[in-house]
């Protein structure tokens, strides 16, 4: 406990340092995985510091309970009106590469097995906390082009930083936005003349295929070959060792409906009996004794504390090299890109995060809107 409480001190004091909070966008797929939940309630935990401002949540999947579970997690940390939106025409739908069937969000709830496309954990995220969100179903979202124009155009140029820790599609549709009300800069311009930079957690070193930008490979390959703005990436294997979640995953049960961040990892944690039981299985399943590896997470962090304050980097060009998906990496020291690297132990990053998680929100409803 000693050091956890040291980590969160030199979170909290090292924002003391910062003139201006950081203006977020942030893009979530919030699908299979759960590190999307502790990435935005990391983000919600420094914009309530006063580290950054928070203009919008957008998810980069359709037709299904993502942007509902967003909407759960920013009620709970008091900013149910932030802007939230979804892809619209194409995009990522399930788990699977291709997957084109919608999940029906009037449907039983079922068990965690069922053939839901990877949404079990959020449809009873929703299930759970009926009257916390809008949008039961993606697809009633606006479109994410529209929050991201709109969230852009009202911003100072060079002064917003997008955090992608999903698919890249809407970064894609972005930049092939044309002028509009909105806007007259089309959407490459838009991009170049106020985002400060795109933190993505995407792309496996050296080379691989990884889960957020192998699945929707096409729009992988246009944004990272036309984004105009530098591009920091905290990549698989940075974040597969960095462990986080356990701690508020056992913190004491408050009741139903009362912290919809620790129902997601208390749920879907295992054990540490399991973990000790078995640790090689559960390390190839990307969990540790401390909780799930937190790829998402570390790119809030490096997208609001800045990519060389716990960090090292490298600086070089990731590129799509396949129809598949599959990625590289070059080295480059003029490079577009950089990529994070070890610099403060991992073990201490993870105290961080779950320092971050475990700071109850300034302003929340303990109770559904109906209640």
């Amino acid at each position: 406990m000693r050091k956890l409480l040291a980590a969160c001190a030199a979170v909290f004091a090292a924002a003391a340092l910062r003139a201006e909070p950081v203006k977020i966008i942030f893009d979530t797929d919030m699908i299979t995985d759960f590190d999307d939940v502790g990435a935005l309630a990391c983000l919600h935990a420094l914009a309530d510091a006063g580290e950054c401002e928070i203009i919008a949540t957008v998810s980069s999947t359709r037709g299904n309970a993502s942007v509902g579970a967003i909407e759960v997690i920013n009620r709970y940390y008091g900013r149910a009106d932030l802007p939230v939106g979804a892809p619209k025409g194409m995009g990522v739908l399930g788990e699977k590469a291709g997957a084109c069937e919608k999940v029906d969000p009037a449907a039983p709830l079922g068990g965690r097995t069922g053939n839901d496309g990877g949404h079990y954990k959020y449809r009873k995220l929703l299930a759970d906390y009926p009257g916390w969100f809008r949008h039961a179903d993606a697809d009633d979202a606006p479109d994410a082009n529209e929050i991201y124009r709109r969230a852009l155009a009202a911003q100072p140029d060079g002064s917003v930083v997008v955090c992608s820790v999903g698919f890249l599609t809407n970064l894609r549709r972005l930049l092939e936005t044309p002028p509009d009300a909105i806007s007259p800069l089309d959407g490459r311009a838009l991009v170049a003349a106020k985002v400060k930079k795109w933190v993505a957690m995407a792309c496996r070193y050296p080379a691989g295929k990884e889960y957020n930008a192998k699945w929707d490979a096409e729009s992988s390959r246009i944004a990272l070959e036309n984004w105009p703005t530098p591009v920091v990436f905290s990549d698989f294997e940075y974040g597969r060792d960095v462990f986080a979640g356990r701690a508020i995953a056992e913190t004491p049960d408050p009741g139903p409906g009362r912290n919809p961040v620790r129902d997601v990892f208390a749920g879907n944690i295992p054990s540490r009996a399991e973990i000790a039981a078995d640790p090689a299985k559960w390390l190839r399943r990307s969990f540790g004794t401390g909780g799930r590896s937190a790829w998402d997470e570390t790119a809030v962090l490096a997208a609001v504390r800045g990519e060389e304050t716990y960090f090292n980097v490298n600086r070089g060009r990731y590129r799509i090299v396949a129809a598949d998906g599959a990625d590289e990496w070059a080295p480059d020291e003029n490079g577009p890109h950089v990529r994070i690297t070890e610099k403060l132990p991992k073990a201490e990053v993870g105290r961080i995060i779950d320092g971050l998680m475990l700071r109850p929100p300034r302003a929340h409803r303990l109770s559904t809107p109906d209640n």
